[in-house]
């Protein structure tokens, strides 16, 4: 964090595409749902950046 270096494989993802229960009709692109699965160190660093940046508006009242 301290570097403000995220190194690029915490921010891909795998798409992975699941059928639409009760749909009669699989030949069509609507019948489908992409379903996104990132990284969770990389959620985990987010997460932080998040809370910190959100204490330091808080505190300092940049807002």
């Amino acid at each position: 964090l301290r570097l403000g270096y995220c190194p690029s494989h915490f921010r891909e993802s795998t798409t992975v595409v699941l059928r639409k229960p009760g749909k009669d009709n699989y030949t069509v692109p609507k019948a489908y749902r992409p379903i996104a699965l990132l990284n969770t160190v990389g959620k985990v660093m987010d997460a932080v950046i998040a809370r910190r940046l959100s204490h330091l508006v808080e505190t300092q009242h940049v807002l």
